[in-house]
C-alpha cells in the first residue's frame, strides 16, 4: 500500500517506503544490538518509516510523530550514539531523493529530523527520571508505614541516601540546604558544612539562563516533581551541567532537621556533562560533514532558508555549487586516500579564505562543495566570489610528494529573495554548473532563469511519470501492419501514449527519451509490454488468422536480466500463445552495445516469440552482422521511402501522428528505390521478411510491392487507433 498525505496529493510508493525502511534497518543492524529478529526489526522500521514519510507531507503538517518515533526507538533499545548519527544523515534530501521520496516543502524535513532527534533524547532523558521517580516512591510509601517499620525504613532512606550513585540534597522550603549526601558533595567539591551555608539557587550558575530561585526550588503552588538541567558552580570555579528533580516530603518523612516544619525538599542531582556533549556530539554529527568538519547538505539547507526568510525580497540571495573536477583519476591513480586529503586541503583553503570573509562553506555532496554568499551582498556579489574561489583553488594541492593541480567548475545562482525558496535556488545553481561543465571554454557559469525552464519542464515531465503509470493516464494504441501482397492485417504495433491532465495527449517522442535516460522505461515497457498482450489475447477470436502484437522493447529492457521472465509472466496471465508476441529492438540497441544480447533473443525465439529489427538503416549494422541473430524480419526505416514516393500522401482522419509514424516524402531521385530493392532482396536470401514503415501513398505501397517487400505500415493504410476501435477494425 502506497503512502497516502492528506490534501497535499503526494504519494509515496510502497516500494519507496521499503527501499528507507530496508536503509533504515541496514543502519540499526550495523550500530545496535536488540532482542528482535531480523525480520521484525526491518517490519519495526517501514512502520516508522511509513508514519514519518506521512507526517513529512501532511497537511497541515506537524513534527510530532518525529519525536514519538523518536522514543518509540529508544523504548526498543536502538540507542547507540552512531545510530541516532546515521539516522539523521539517513533523513536528508539527498539520501531520500535516489530513493524516490519527493521533495518536501519549506523546513518540513529539518523540522521532522529536529523531533526525531529531540524525541530520542528526551526518551533517555526519561529513562533516567522513571527511576529516580521509582527512587522516590519508594522513600515515600515506606513512609506511610507505622512508627515501628518508619524507624527501619528511615534507616534504609539513610542507606540509600549515603550510597546512592546521584547526588541528593534535603532542604528547607525556602532552598536553605539540610542535608546533602556523598555523591553530591564529591559531584560539586563541596563539603556538607559549605552546601549548608548555601540555598540551592545558590549553586546555579549566576551567568546561565536558569537562574533564580523558583528554577530549582518548587513554587507554593507546585503539583508535583519538577525536572529541569541547569548549569551548577563546582567549588573552584568549575561548571557542570546536572539534571535536577526536586520532589515535596513531608516532616514525618523526615529524619532531619525541624520536625515542625511544613513541608521539606527532595532534590536528587545527576551530572549529565558528559551526555550533553554527546548530545551536542550526534548533532554535529547529524550536520556536518566527517571528512571536512564543514556543515553538511542539511545544515547548509538551514541556513540558507533562514536567510531567505531575513532578506527583504528586493535583495539579492546567491549561492555557489563547486565541483572538484578529475578527483576520480586522483583516488584511481593515487589512492583514495589522496582523494580525501585533497578534498580536506580543498576545505581548509575555502575556510581561511571564504570563511572568513562571512561566506558559509559546506560540503553538499561527494566532491561538490557550495557556498552561501554573506549577510549584506551586493548584486553581482556572487559571481565576484567565484573569480576568488578559482583564485583561491588554483594552486596546486600537496598530496605527499607529488603537487597535484585540481581545476574546479563552478555554478552560480543568484535571484531576489521573493519568490524562491531553498531548494529551488541550490537547483538552480546546480543547473549552470551543468552548463559549465558542458562548455569546456568556461570554469563557471551563472543560471539564466529563462535557459532553465526547458531543463525545468523536463526534470519534472520524469518526476510525473511514475505516478502517472500507477494513476492508469498512460494508454495504447494500434496501428495495422497490412501483407501488400493481399492487403491483410497481419500484425499490429502497440504504440503508448500518455494522457497528460495539464498538456494532453502526448506522443512517444515527447517522453520516451526521458524515460530512457531515467530508466522508467523499464516498467513502463514492462506495462506496455502486458496492455499490448491483454489486448491481443481479445483479438485471437476474430478469425482465422488473428493478427500479431509487435510490441517495442528499448535498449536498456534488452539488457534487463528480468526481460525473459517478465515475457513468460505476461504471456501465462493473458493466455496469449508465444507465437502471437512479436518484439521490435532497434537497430542501436543490438549493434550498439557491448555485447549483443545473443543469449536473450535465442532464449525468446526459442519460445516462439518473433524478434524483429526495427528502424533498419539508422545504425551502423549491415545485414550480415545480423545473421547470427535469429531475427523473423527487417523493419525499414521511414527515409528510406522518401525516394519512393509518386503522390502527395492522402488527408486521413484522426489525431495526428508523431514525427516517427508519419514522416511527409521528399521526392528524390530513385537511387532509393534500387536500395530498398537491394535490401529486400538480401533480407529474402536470408530468409528475412520485409517491412517497410511510413507508408504515406497509393504509390509508394505500389512500388514498394513491385520491389518485393512483405508488408507495409503507414497512414495510407490505417492511422493509429484506439483498441476497442482496432478490434471492430478486424471483424469489417
Amino acid at each position: 500500500m502506497a503512502v497516502h498525505a492528506g490534501s497535499t496529493g503526494v504519494v509515496v510508493p510502497s516500494a519507496v517506503v521499503d527501499a528507507v525502511a530496508h536503509r533504515w534497518w541496514e543502519i540499526a543492524r550495523e550500530t545496535c544490538f536488540v532482542p528482535m529478529s531480523s525480520a521484525d526489526t526491518e517490519a519495526e522500521f517501514r512502520s516508522h518509516t511509513s508514519r514519518l514519510l506521512r507526517a513529512l507531507f501532511a497537511d497541515p503538517f506537524s513534527a510530532e510523530p518525529g519525536r514519538e518515533v523518536g522514543a518509540a526507538l529508544v523504548a526498543r533499545r536502538f540507542a547507540a550514539p552512531e545510530f541516532l548519527g546515521r539516522t539523521t544523515a539517513l533523513f536528508d534530501d539527498a539520501v531520500l531523493a535516489p530513493l524516490g521520496v519527493p521533495g518536501a516543502s519549506g523546513g518540513q524535513l529539518a523540522d521532522l529530523r529536529s523531533a526525531l532527534v529531540t524525541g530520542y533524547t528526551e526518551a533517555i532523558r526519561d529513562q533516567t527520571l522513571a527511576q529516580q521517580e521509582e527512587l522516590r516512591r519508594a522513600d515515600l510509601a515506606a513512609r506511610a508505614e507505622s512508627d515501628a517499620v518508619s524507624r527501619a525504613h528511615a534507616a534504609r532512606f539513610r542507606a540509600v541516601f549515603e550510597n546512592a550513585a546521584v547526588g541528593i540534597a534535603i532542604s528547607e522550603w525556602d532552598g536553605t540546604i539540610l542535608e546533602a549526601n556523598p555523591a553530591l558533595q564529591r559531584m560539586l567539591g563541596y563539603t556538607l558544612k559549605q552546601l549548608r551555608e548555601r540555598g540551592l539557587d545558590d549553586l546555579v550558575h549566576r551567568d546561565g539562563a536558569f537562574a533564580g530561585p523558583t528554577e530549582v526550588g518548587l513554587r507554593s503552588d507546585s503539583a508535583g516533581p519538577i525536572s529541569g538541567e541547569r548549569p551548577l558552580v563546582v567549588n573552584g570555579g568549575g561548571v557542570i551541567w546536572a539534571q535536577l528533580t526536586t520532589s515535596i516530603i513531608s516532616p514525618e518523612e523526615a529524619t532531619f532537621g525541624n520536625q515542625d516544619a511544613e513541608r521539606y525538599q527532595l532534590t536528587v542531582v545527576e551530572d549529565v556533562t558528559d551526555r550533553r556533549r554527546m548530545r551536542a556530539r550526534l548533532v554535529h554529527q547529524a550536520l556536518h560533514d566527517p571528512l571536512t568538519s564543514l556543515p553538511n547538505r542539511a545544515l547548509f539547507f538551514d541556513r540558507l532558508r533562514e536567510v531567505l526568510v531575513r532578506t527583504g525580497p528586493r535583495d539579492p540571495v546567491g549561492i555557489l555549487v563547486i565541483d572538484i573536477d578529475g578527483l576520480a583519476a586522483v583516488n584511481d591513480s593515487l589512492g583514495h586516500e589522496a582523494g580525501d586529503q585533497i578534498l580536506a586541503s580543498v576545505a581548509d583553503r575555502l575556510t581561511e579564505e571564504i570563511s572568513r570573509a562571512g561566506h558559509l562553506v559546506a560540503r553538499i555532496d561527494g566532491d561538490d562543495f557550495a557556498i552561501l554568499v554573506g549577510p549584506g551582498g551586493y548584486r553581482g556579489a556572487a559571481e565576484a566570489l567565484a573569480r576568488r574561489v578559482l583564485a583561491v583553488l588554483g594552486r596546486p594541492f600537496g598530496v605527499g610528494a607529488h603537487a597535484i593541480p585540481v581545476t574546479v567548475t563552478i555554478g552560480v545562482a543568484e535571484v531576489d529573495a521573493a519568490g524562491t525558496d531553498a531548494s529551488g535556488l541550490l537547483r538552480a545553481a546546480q543547473t549552470a554548473l551543468e552548463w559549465a561543465k558542458g562548455d569546456p571554454t568556461r570554469s563557471w557559469a551563472v543560471f539564466e532563469p529563462g535557459r532553465g525552464e526547458r531543463e525545468a519542464a523536463r526534470r519534472r515531465l520524469a518526476a510525473a511519470m511514475p505516478a502517472a503509470l500507477e494513476s492508469g493516464a498512460f494508454q495504447l494504441d494500434f496501428q495495422p501492419i497490412v501483407g501488400l501482397s493481399d492487403g491483410a492485417v497481419y500484425a499490429a504495433e502497440a504504440l503508448v501514449r500518455w494522457n497528460h491532465p495539464r498538456f494532453g495527449v502526448l506522443d512517444p517522442a515527447q517522453f520516451i527519451p526521458l524515460a530512457e535516460e531515467t530508466g522508467f522505461i523499464v516498467p513502463l515497457g514492462r506495462w506496455v509490454l502486458a496492455e499490448a498482450c491483454r489486448q491481443a489475447s481479445r483479438w485471437r477470436t476474430s478469425g482465422p488468422r488473428p493478427p500479431l502484437v509487435s510490441v517495442n522493447i528499448a535498449a536498456r529492457q534488452v539488457s534487463d536480466p528480468s526481460l525473459l521472465n517478465d515475457v513468460a509472466v505476461v504471456l501465462d496471465r493473458t493466455g496469449l500463445p508465444p507465437e502471437g508476441l512479436q518484439l521490435e529492438i532497434t537497430e542501436s540497441a543490438i549493434v550498439g552495445s557491448a555485447e549483443a544480447p545473443t543469449e536473450v533473443l535465442q532464449a525468446l525465439a526459442g519460445e516462439g516469440i518473433r524478434i524483429v529489427i526495427d528502424d533498419f538503416g539508422t545504425g551502423y549494422s549491415n545485414l550480415s552482422t545480423l545473421r547470427h541473430l535469429p531475427i523473423r524480419e527487417l523493419k525499414l526505416a521511414g527515409p528510406f521511402l522518401q525516394g519512393v514516393a509518386s503522390e502527395q500522401p492522402a488527408a486521413l482522419p484522426g489525431p495526428v501522428g508523431t514525427a516517427l509514424e508519419r514522416r511527409p516524402p521528399d521526392r528524390v531521385p530513385g537511387a532509393d528505390m534500387d536500395v530498398v530493392g537491394a535490401l529486400v532482396g538480401l533480407a529474402h536470401t536470408l530468409g528475412l521478411s520485409v517491412t517497410a514503415e511510413g507508408v504515406e501513398t497509393a504509390g509508394q505501397a505500389d512500388r514498394l510491392r513491385e520491389l518485393g517487400c512483405d508488408a507495409g505500415q503507414g497512414w495510407y493504410f490505417a492511422s493509429p487507433m484506439p483498441p476497442d476501435e482496432f478490434a471492430a477494425s478486424l471483424t469489417r
